[in-house]
């Protein structure tokens, strides 16, 4: 999707468009009787231990995330209908509900089994197991079509998936509105910040970081009532000075695309690949297999 000024983002809506101790204790009291006193002393009770609680979990090494960084992840934009408007980049980008049904199929025929975002994060931080042949769906920028034509589909098959929303567009006309996010997030779907209005992260500077990192995540958490910790690059794109603004807002994990993972921050640049509306089982499935 091409990157628009903000002044006139909104004006390029269309153009967008395609593009959560108890302890328990022993408090009985002995009954009185009509019998003698007895000279023993009295019993005490004891107190039950309490339950042992688990240890946090070790944070891997950069290394050892890196090792973990296997798992397949796509993401996917617009999911409606060609329309006789839509160019050339928009056809790769816009997915029909028919093809992302064939697409998750093959999914499924080819034994894969979709995560959610927190638990891939878990298991790249923790190295917390994931079902065999992972794979995590991502859809960016905050299309109304997510919650009307991508979250049908992901409940037929009973797939998660994770959400990534501009908030400039939130409540707009064919942009996701407030009511269908939260509708989102009760379904078990992950929603996460994609910049305010699709800035490249590698080409902003000074105040426009509390603009486009921060306050997504503030907006979004005020929108669902509670902390949202995932981010996507808008265009994939991140640079060495993206990294430590996005770690200082807050968010644990985030998504690029095809550029390699960086070694030292394995968590921050998490790679995606995006799958044209145009392959079909066989190359999706060899795709995956390749490229992770």
């Amino acid at each position: 999707m091409t990157s628009v000024r903000r002044r006139d983002f909104l004006a390029a809506g269309g153009a967008l468009l395609l593009a959560g101790c108890s302890r328990s204790g022993s408090d009985q009291v002995a009954t009185p009787t009509t019998s003698a006193p007895s000279t023993s002393a009295p019993e005490t009770s004891s107190a039950a231990p309490s339950p042992t609680e688990e240890p946090a979990p070790t944070p891997g090494t950069p290394a050892e995330v890196l090792a973990r960084s296997t798992v397949p992840v796509l993401c996917f934009h617009q999911i409606r209908e060609f329309r006789a408007d839509d160019g050339a980049y928009a056809r790769t980008i816009t997915t029909p509900p028919s093809a992302l049904t064939a697409q998750f199929q093959a999914l499924r025929d080819g034994g894969y089994t979709p995560v959610t975002a927190p638990a891939l994060v878990d298991h790249l931080q923790f190295g917390t197991p994931l079902p065999d042949r992972p794979v995590l769906l991502t859809f960016d920028d905050g299309s109304a079509t997510h919650a009307t034509a991508a979250l049908p589909v992901l409940q037929q098959f009973g797939f998660p998936a994770a959400f990534f929303p501009m908030t400039v567009v939130l409540d707009k006309p064919d942009w996701l509105s407030g009511d269908q996010l939260r509708e989102l997030d009760a379904a078990g779907m992950t929603i996460g910040a994609h910049s305010w209005d699709h800035q490249r992260m590698d080409r902003i500077s000074g105040d426009q970081w509390a603009e486009q990192v921060d306050q997504p995540r503030q907006t979004l958490a005020e929108v669902l009532g509670h902390p949202v910790d995932l981010l996507a690059y808008p265009h994939g794109t991140w640079d060495q000075e993206t990294l430590p603004h996005v770690a200082a807002a807050g968010y644990r994990a985030a998504f690029q695309l095809a550029d390699a993972t960086d070694p030292a921050q394995p968590l921050l640049t998490i790679r995606r690949i995006m799958p044209p509306p145009t392959w079909d089982a066989a190359a999706l499935l060899a795709r995956l297999e390749s490229d992770f």
